[in-house]
């Protein structure tokens, strides 16, 4: 009996429930204002029946509701677990397992819009699906550029901005996609963290051949947001992090330039001593103490120290470590250091103080 039948988990048969009870109540109020002369206990009967159906109605609301709010928690969860990938080659194939996982689908797709086409860049596969549509399907999606036209799905989804359920006879569907991945229909959306459509999530449920609800859609749409936001923040980080690597590169080179100039000009300025013990002994040569009063007129004392430890080569960064200063602190030395000695360059400078400091040897 159908006010027997219990709410059921799955968004699909809740929906034909909700029918069936929306059913079942429009024909029992038929029936009483049809043949109003039913006698008491008739009419007493058909009215309990609506006031159980529309409890029922209630329960099932709250059921689907319940739904819902458990599929968005697994989405959270989802999509925070992904915050811990740190490249794109990594973010994509963790999103697509991930996304068939806390949404319950076979296969997931993300895909890359170009133009006029699209592509898949990561295609997951539940585990025990047939292996020669498997094959078959990935191979189409990561090898071919599927257009995008007038009267297609991915098409309209750029246009309208939103997910939809889709059958696999509806004409807007990829018709050579659909042969060769046998599916039964699918859900989609886009992807567009920055509002532009730079591609689409699609998922099925071919394994199980479950048929995909309003459900699915709303999932798979919150699924995409949140992918969205994170993949626009992890190509960022990924970009940050190869300029940082340019970066200390060239600082590298440029420091390692540096020290061989200043290293060039001590050697010049010691009558060819042997560039070890120069780089070694330097800071006891020229303590303050021993440095010519010229230069201690000119420059302070913790300048002379700075100057002492650029002799031996030390960076900004050593500096600073040495003399448990900040190293805006130490920058901001070495721009009076080098100006006080008339200098444009930290080689020319370390050059300059020795020649000062020579006669006091």
């Amino acid at each position: 009996m159908l006010l027997e039948r219990p709410a059921t988990g799955d968004a699909g048969e809740s929906s034909e429930l909700a029918h069936a009870l929306a059913t079942a109540g429009a024909e029992i109020r038929a029936v009483l204002c049809a043949r109003p002369s039913h006698d008491a206990r008739t009419a007493g009967e058909l009215c309990l029946g609506l006031v159980e159906l529309r409890r029922l109605q209630e329960e099932l609301r709250e059921h689907v509701v319940s739904l819902r709010f458990a599929a968005v928690a697994r989405i959270h969860h989802g999509l925070a677990k992904l915050r811990a990938y740190e490249t794109v080659a990594e973010l994509l194939p963790a999103a697509a397992a991930e996304l068939g996982a806390c949404c319950d689908f076979d296969r997931t797709v993300i895909s890359r819009r170009r133009g006029s086409t699209w592509r898949a860049e990561a295609v997951w596969l539940a585990p025990g699906l047939d292996p020669r549509v498997s094959r078959a399907t990935e191979s189409y999606l990561r090898e071919t550029w599927i257009p995008l036209g007038p009267g297609v799905l991915e098409t309209e989804l750029i246009r309208r901005r939103a997910a939809e359920v889709i059958a696999a006879d509806d004409p807007r569907t990829n018709k050579e996609l659909m042969a060769v991945s046998d599916s039964v229909g699918y859900v989609a959306s886009p992807v567009m963290p920055a509002g532009r459509v730079i591609g689409f999530l699609q998922a099925d449920c071919y394994g199980s051949r479950r048929e995909l609800t309003t459900l699915d859609r709303d999932n798979l749409w919150t699924f995409a947001q949140g992918f969205g936001l994170l993949f626009e923040r992890t190509v960022l980080l990924e970009r940050l992090a190869q300029q940082r690597t340019r970066a200390r590169e060239a600082f590298d080179l440029a420091e390692r330039q540096l020290q061989q100039l200043a290293e060039d000009e001590i050697l010049l300025a010691q009558n060819d001593r042997e560039l070890g013990a120069v780089a070694y002994h330097a800071a006891e040569f020229f303590r303050p103490a021993a440095a010519a009063e010229g230069v201690e007129s000119l420059l302070t004392a913790r300048e002379r120290k700075i100057v002492e430890l650029m002799i031996t080569g030390a960076r900004n960064s050593e500096i600073a470590d040495r003399l448990v200063v900040s190293e805006d602190t130490v920058k901001s030395h070495v721009k009076s250091v080098l100006r006080k000695l008339g200098s444009s360059n930290r080689a020319e400078a370390v050059s300059r103080y020795l020649k000062l400091a020579m006669p006091r040897i």
